[in-house]
């Protein structure tokens, strides 16, 4: 017999933005995160502008997307298990004005072909890990270059400035991709599904899980700089 746990994190997590977020890829089952172990239960979240799109014009530079170098803040307390800062991004991953989208998709998958022989920062670019105990770690992922602000070992509260939105990694538009699992490497571990508090969800009136297409807001403490 197969034991099957459907609880969520002991580890009671808050956003880990400020202001209001789109979930691009959530933990859904027509989601493309549903496809990896690690991060069954992630979320990507990605930011709309008053012109109800991601960025500004066309999309070609990093800084045209609104959710580039927004704060990045720690969703619970605990200790920095390990970061990375110093992986470029490259804007040229990003679909290209005028590129079709079969055009795109054929490059992409060679592009994370590629990404994925270089290991885990090819993967997940720059990123953090804090270990909240319990065998419970969220993870940050593709952070903007030189933007990290903790170190291993250090302890952090909810609501600590930990670095920047960025695109490094295999990311095809600045976002910020968070996951809970059961290990401190962000590629090898078992996705745990988060347990959310404090979260609203645009047009709901009540709480349940974040879902696929959501607009969502949430309360976190005031950043706090280390």
């Amino acid at each position: 017999s197969i034991t099957i746990s459907s609880e969520l994190s002991r580890t009671a997590f808050a956003m880990p933005l400020r202001g209001s977020w789109y979930l691009g890829a959530g933990p859904t089952p027509h989601s493309h995160h549903r496809w990896a172990a690690m991060e069954e239960f992630a979320d990507d979240f990605v930011r709309f502008g008053a012109n109800n799109r991601t960025h500004r014009g066309d999309g070609a530079r990093l800084s045209d997307y609104y959710a580039y170098g927004q704060p990045v803040l720690a969703a619970a307390a605990g200790v920095i298990a390990a970061t990375a800062d110093s992986e470029a991004e490259d804007a040229h991953a990003m679909r290209q004005p005028g590129e079709t989208q079969d055009a795109y998709m054929s490059r992409v998958g060679a592009d994370q072909s590629a990404r994925l022989a270089r290991g885990l920062v090819g993967i997940v670019g720059n990123y953090i890990v804090i270990d909240h105990g319990n065998g419970e770690y969220s993870v940050y992922a593709h952070l903007k270059p030189g933007s990290v602000r903790v170190r291993a070992g250090q302890r952090v509260s909810q609501g600590h400035l930990l670095g920047a939105v960025g695109s490094s990694g295999n990311s095809t538009e600045p976002h910020l991709h968070f996951q809970v699992c059961n290990s401190a490497d962000p590629l090898m571990c078992a996705g745990i599904p988060p347990h959310w508090v404090g979260l609203n969800q645009v047009g709901d009136d009540f709480d349940r899980a974040p879902q696929t297409g959501d607009f969502i807001s949430g309360a976190n403490p005031a950043p706090a700089t280390p």
